[in-house]
């Protein structure tokens, strides 16, 4: 209504500012007429009820008793409007004010690019405004409404009316209801239209950026085009004449400063490339030997910054200290600026390629190609750079002096024709792999022949074709598509390089080489005490969880090479990660992520409960061991479900979902799913109370073998002949199973054998505990027991009992015994006469 409002307003407002003619004055007569025939129509309201009473006017009494009319009933007074305080009406007002003026400036920059990315900007601020609003006033609408509904319901005809001031009271709560009411749907029409608008401002962006990527000019190779280009030569450089004798006056003017900063610029690169270059040396002498490439990935970690600070730091130096003297105006700024820009990826790029490609320090070479190779192709690397440079800062100066588009399409040709030669040259050079004792060491020495000019295909197929492309888009006028794939040859190369080492960088750190521990596998060992399965595993997640990190970064870094804009990565990434709906489920990865961490502190606060409960008020025989036990897993299995539904619950994820699925279930335990629920159930015990783990040597019945994988289910047990025995999670649960490697792999084998009553018993005792302590494998602690079990006229019986640091090499520890004890006994003479099969080792029976 606010809207009508204000449209008819100015729709009156322009009639009255017109020229009066005949059709327009008898228009104006007609509405002031109809608004005065309201004005006497309109049943009188509070303002009218406030002026004086009228004089009473004398009344005809009728004619008849019979046409008296009835009275007429009471007029009740209008209902009062609520006006909302200014602190809330403000921002609902502004809001309204703010997109209306967002979509009548849109059609005006439908041809600016950059205005249009500063308007979504604007337009996006407008959305959080709207929706911090929304939320403000949602709260005061549950008051009002709350404080209505303990006024009750007013009462039905008939009743007994109600008090004014419960009247009043409630005509004025619902009043401010309507218009907190309204203010929320203002807000939210608000937040609809510039979403909206947001989506307009992308394609209209999208469409700028075809036009301008897609747009076909005349042929550079027509000699017209060059023609024209020679005819404007002669103005341009008049200009950059005239913009260059101007900027030498200033900068004579501050000769001194200007000498100063270059010196100063110029000694700390001097002195950051003498501090790197040291670092650098005095790591490599480190390593002795050739280094493997593990080494060289670590080093080129600090090398490639360290050889990037100091010409960083020079040419930032010296753009600042140019600014500083008020040097970079106008129309060298943009070159200035455009010109910083492409020296530092220059830097960035030139180094990472020298870094890799090393053609001084072939033993340093991340790339295993030979000394030619290596040169030549940072030879075109940094070619590539240099042009990319050139390219942008004439690009941008010439815009700076209104160069003809003419000039800078032939210029645009010849750069693009340089890059395509350049990787042309790439291209045809042979890929040499490295010679000597670097070609072992690189694992070189299954590569025979010479490589031929496409190897590696997998690279150079498409290499070949975007230079193709280069070639065939400026040829036929494409000259803007030309050079968007130039640059993004030189951009996308950078940031894919400076990943790809980052990459490396984080295997380096994470992954074993040559045998020994990770760099970070050692850190953990020494500050954590980390055992070697947890290192490996933590490890491997560390490396996963940087790769995963890595991408994300690098993401934004090509999308913005590649024409988006930060405003359109912002919104994707706050989308992703604040929530974005699929039908009508809203996910916020933010918050299943915050879910996540919630159940992992829960359960990590679970466990540390569950310790303190063992180790001070469960332990010390002041509780039954059982009931210990009960309620060490009853409080284990509470903070488990309690850590899940806390965290389902805040990753925004309806409980009530669980409910469903409860009840499912129990109807399926009605028809007959009584076992598949039994072992769910069991499957879920034995992945949280793990009495049996994969890895662990269990014997079920007559069978044994290793645990191999544990699913909701079922168990898949792999016993020894390589069989795979599936068993049900039940009979886990429920059933006795031998676990001998449940706590650790210790474990006790035994030897039992029959010697002839001659033999000497204390000598034959003497053997056996003298061959069980010089085995390695057998513990120190518990001792190896011998023991003489039985004798008869004919035989005496002994038994060995020993404890092996690792039951899975029983049997082994079991044949190097009785290999060892039977040497021994016939060297002394003490020949067996009668052996008994050994008792199978080892056994589920207990040994006496």
């Amino acid at each position: 209504m606010a809207f009508q409002y204000a449209s008819i307003r100015n729709s009156f407002a322009r009639v009255m500012t017109r020229p009066v003619s005949t059709v327009r004055f008898g228009a104006l007569v007609a509405v002031i007429a109809a608004l005065l025939a309201a004005m006497i129509t309109a049943p009188a309201g509070p303002v009218f009820a406030q002026s004086p009473p009228a004089a009473p006017t004398p009344v005809t009494p009728p004619l008849a008793p019979a046409s008296t009319p009835a009275a007429a009933p009471t007029a009740l007074p209008a209902a009062p409007t609520a006006a909302l305080p200014p602190e809330v009406m403000g921002p609902v007002d502004r809001l309204a004010k703010s997109i209306e003026t967002a979509e009548k400036s849109i059609q005006q920059l439908k041809e600016f690019e950059s205005e249009l990315q500063r308007l979504r900007g604007s337009v996006e601020e407008i959305i959080y405004d709207s929706t911090a609003t929304a939320e403000t006033l949602r709260p005061q609408l549950a008051e009002v409404k709350s404080q209505i509904e303990k006024l009750g319901p007013a009462p039905a005809a008939g009743q007994s009316a109600e008090s004014a001031t419960i009247a009043s009271e409630r005509t004025r709560l619902n009043a401010m209801a309507g218009a907190l009411d309204g203010a929320i749907k203002t807000t939210e029409l608000a937040w609809v239209r510039a979403k909206q608008l947001i989506d307009r401002i992308t394609v209209m962006r999208y469409q700028i950026f075809t036009r301008s990527l897609f747009e076909r000019r005349n042929s550079p190779v027509l000699p017209s085009t060059w023609k024209e280009v020679g005819e404007r030569m002669p103005m341009i450089i008049s200009r950059i004449q005239y913009y260059g004798s101007d900027w030498m006056y200033w900068a004579r003017a501050k000769a001194v400063g200007l000498a100063g900063i270059v010196t100063g610029a110029l000694a700390a690169g001097f002195l950051l490339w003498f501090v790197g270059r040291n670092i650098v040396a005095r790591r490599r002498k480190t390593i002795v030997g050739i280094p493997t490439f593990f080494d060289r990935i670590a080093a080129s970690v600090w090398e490639a910054p360290a050889r990037m600070i100091a010409p960083a730091a020079a040419i930032g130096l010296l753009y600042s200290g140019l600014d500083t003297l008020e040097l970079l105006f106008s129309p060298w700024e943009h070159a200035a600026d455009a010109a910083l820009k492409g020296l530092l990826i220059f830097v960035a790029g030139a180094m990472l390629a020298s870094v890799a490609l090393a053609p001084a320090l072939p033993q340093w070479r991340l790339i295993p190609v030979d000394d030619n190779t290596a040169r030549r192709l940072l030879l075109c690397v940094k070619g590539l750079l240099g042009i990319y440079i050139i390219d942008t800062v004439l690009v941008e100066f010439g815009r700076a002096i209104y160069v003809p588009l003419i000039v800078t399409v032939a210029q645009s040709f010849i750069t693009n024709v340089l890059t395509a030669l350049l990787l042309a040259g790439l291209l045809v050079t042979r890929i040499i792999p490295q010679t000597g004792p670097l070609r072992a060491v690189n694992g070189l020495d299954h590569l025979d022949g010479e490589p031929g000019r496409l190897t590696p295909l997998w690279i150079k197929l498409p290499v070949w074709l975007i230079t193709v492309a280069i070639i065939a888009a400026s040829v036929t006028g494409y000259v803007a598509l030309g050079r968007f794939i130039s640059q993004q040859v030189v951009l996308t190369g950078t940031v894919l390089a400076i990943t790809g080492l980052i990459y490396l960088a984080i295997r380096a750190s994470t992954r074993e080489r040559d045998g020994q521990r990770s760099k970070l596998g050692s850190v953990m060992e020494s500050r954590f005490g980390i055992d070697a399965t947890r290192q490996r595993q933590l490890a491997r997640l560390t490396e996963v969880s940087l790769t995963f990190a890595l991408l994300l970064a690098a993401l934004p870094a090509l999308l913005l090479q590649w024409g988006f804009a930060w405003t359109d990565i912002g919104g994707w990434a706050k989308a992703a990660v604040f929530g974005f709906e699929v039908g009508h489920l809203r996910i916020s990865l933010a918050r299943i992520l915050l879910g996540v961490l919630l159940f992992t502190g829960l359960l990590f606060a679970t466990r540390v409960a569950q310790r303190w409960l063992r180790d001070g008020v469960l332990s010390g025989g002041r509780m039954d061991p059982g009931i210990a036990n009960s309620v060490d897993q009853a409080v284990g299995y509470s903070g488990v479900a309690l850590a899940a539904l806390l965290a389902v619950s805040y990753a925004g994820f309806d409980i009530t979902s669980l409910a469903i699925v409860a009840g499912a279930l129990s109807v399926g335990i009605g028809f007959g799913l009584q076992s598949i629920v039994n072992n769910f159930v069991s499957g879920l015990i034995l992945l949280v109370e793990r009495p049996v783990k994969v890895g662990d040597w269990i014997a079920l019945g007559d069978q044994q073998g290793n645990v191999r994988r544990i699913s909701v289910r079922s168990t898949e047990i792999e016993t020894f002949d390589k069989a795979s025995l599936i068993v049900p999670n039940s009979e886990l649960i429920s059933g006795r199973v031998l676990n001998w490697t449940h706590r650790n792999l210790l474990g006790r084998v035994a030897i039992r054998f029959s010697l002839d009553n001659s033999a000497n018993p204390e000598d034959v005792l003497d053997i056996m505990l003298a061959c069980a302590r010089a085995h390695p494998l057998v513990m120190k602690t518990p001792e190896p027991t011998a023991s003489l079990d039985a004798f008869s006229p004919t035989s005496l019986d002994f038994s060995l009992r020993t404890t092996v640091n690792d039951i899975n090499r029983g049997q082994t520890v079991l044949t190097e015994l009785r290999i060892a004890i039977l040497k021994e006994l016939r060297r002394s003479g003490q020949i067996p006469v009668a052996a008994t099969p050994p008792v199978a080792t080892p056994s589920p029976a207990p040994v006496a």
